[in-house]
């Protein structure tokens, strides 16, 4: 009988702490949708404090839910200009995982914009070590450090890239890649071609722009051309296909192959073709129409400092 009276108080506990722990969430779910939504409207001040406010809630304790209010706090005083108070969140954020490749990474473009070169390329140096061959984060390192006028420093994170051994499909197609950012046009030929070959379809795009580079502009339309005619009908397909047209300036045909390749079953390549949608509405002038696309996509992708960027853009069209 004790036992059944004890069972029965750790049971209502267990329903009474749940509960508590369920009531939590939703207001940390309640506070981050209502945050987002001012990032969105411009509003910083407000949004940072209502993640302020669903962090405290937490307790001191850390799960994902927190590592993510974490990541859009850090956004946000990014978009204030507090940098210090940037650096500190995603210090924090490293303290509690050192296996975060992008915690490195954003913590690293803030040293880049406050001048500091060094500390930015030791988190990158460090990003990259981690981030298990992020092709796209090497990428995404060298274009910071070009746009900042370091390109020297960037290249060198191209090679390392180039590095990374491995023939698969993608791999070949990010190779291919990394080869025309250096203007290597003959390289990347030669491994877009054997991504195609492999059943990739996203290379199509690059494997024309690699004839584009070096001077082959009928190579070029013939296998935009060709690419063009088949229809595809997966995700992928729509995104080359969307990129076809975006290089041909039909922007709004662009926008309706990223929606077709979003509206199917399977969509592995979700946060491209989002983020391409962004690029194809604010061609358009539907200024309107890509903030909101930039407020969904920032909602899933936090983390994603470019997107952060556009949004302050798009607050100041509409």
């Amino acid at each position: 009988m004790k036992k059944m009276r004890l069972a029965a108080v750790v049971l209502s506990a267990l329903v009474l702490f749940t509960g508590c722990t369920s009531k939590k969430v939703e207001q940390q779910n309640a506070l981050k949708t209502s945050a987002i939504e001012n990032i969105g409207a411009g509003e910083y001040d407000q949004a940072l404090s209502q993640l302020n406010e669903a962090l405290a809630l937490a307790g001191g304790k850390v799960t994902d839910r927190e590592v993510d209010l974490c990541y859009y706090k850090g956004a946000v005083l990014y978009l204030l200009s507090d940098m210090a108070g940037a650096i500190e969140t995603y210090s924090g954020l490293i303290t509690y995982d050192e296996a975060d490749p992008y915690a490195y990474y954003l913590r690293g473009n803030v040293y880049l914009k406050e001048g500091e070169l060094e500390p930015a390329l030791k988190d990158y140096k460090k990003a990259v070590k981690v981030s298990n061959n992020d092709y796209e984060l090497y990428i995404e390192i060298y274009e910071n450090l070009n746009a900042s006028n370091y390109r020297d420093e960037g290249l060198e994170f191209l090679n390392l890239a180039l590095e990374i051994e491995g023939d698969t499909a993608e791999q070949l197609l990010w190779r291919g890649r990394i080869y025309l950012i250096l203007e290597q046009y003959d390289a990347a030929e030669k491994v877009l071609t054997s991504s195609v070959k492999k059943g990739n379809d996203e290379a199509n795009i690059y494997l024309a722009q690699a004839y584009r580079g070096s001077g082959d502009e009928e190579a070029a339309n013939e296998v935009l051309s060709s690419f063009a005619k088949e229809s595809k009908t997966t995700s992928v397909g729509q995104q080359v296909l969307g990129d076809i047209y975006m290089e041909q300036c039909e922007y709004e045909k662009a926008y309706e192959a990223y929606e077709k390749g979003l509206g199917l079953d399977s969509v592995p390549n979700k946060k491209q073709l989002m983020k391409n949608e962004i690029g194809a509405l604010e061609y358009m002038g539907d200024f309107a129409k890509a903030l909101e696309v930039a407020n969904a996509y920032i909602t899933e992708y936090p983390s994603d400092a470019d997107v952060l960027k556009e949004l302050i853009f798009l607050n100041s069209r509409v």
